[in-house]
């Protein structure tokens, strides 16, 4: 599938804010990313020694 085209067919444009959209596609699945493994690392519990 080509997604440029389907933005094309529903934006009429293939830029936003003056940048490519595919830097904001990759932008933005970077951005998930590191917001799940900021919950999955803040969410852990620290070891706890056996002394």
């Amino acid at each position: 599938m080509n997604w440029k085209a389907v933005w094309m067919t529903l934006f009429h444009t293939t830029n936003w804010m003056g940048i490519d959209v595919g830097f904001w596609v990759v932008f933005t699945a970077v951005l998930l990313i590191v917001v799940a493994m900021n919950l999955v690392f803040w969410s852990m519990k620290p070891r706890q020694s056996k002394k």
